[in-house]
């Protein structure tokens, strides 16, 4: 991530390093939290609103995004994964940084990351 005083032959010394085995790397401008932190709980936010207004299931949120979109895995096991807390902790990081609302964490997420809960029941992780 470059910032706003990051020199030219700093990120071409950085890129020569990080690609050096030819493992990929993404340069991206310097924003609060990392491009994949910020998706993800943004992701998990939004199927924790789901369940929360009780549009559906924690099992139907998770097999829509899995089947209907291709994820690899429901948004709730997606957070399950990172962990509630730590998707708490990136949107209260990103909410403070840049005053948007869109990162406030869900009532739902929030309780369940203060009480060290899954996202998703014993049930629903087994399929």
């Amino acid at each position: 991530m470059l910032s706003p005083i990051t020199r030219t032959q700093s990120r071409d010394d950085a890129a020569a390093i990080l690609g050096a085995d030819n493992a990929p790397y993404t340069v991206i401008n310097d924003s609060p939290g990392f491009v994949v932190q910020r998706m993800l709980a943004t992701i998990v936010n939004i199927g924790t609103n789901i369940a929360q207004r009780g549009i559906a299931s924690v099992d139907d949120i998770d097999d829509a995004v899995r089947i209907g979109l291709g994820y690899p895995a429901g948004p709730l096991a997606l957070g399950d994964r990172l962990g509630p807390h730590r998707v708490m902790q990136v949107l209260e990081g990103l909410q403070r940084v840049t005053g948007d609302p869109r990162y406030r964490p869900s009532h739902w997420l929030r309780r369940r990351a203060q009480l060290g809960e899954n996202l998703i029941t014993r049930e629903a992780a087994r399929h």
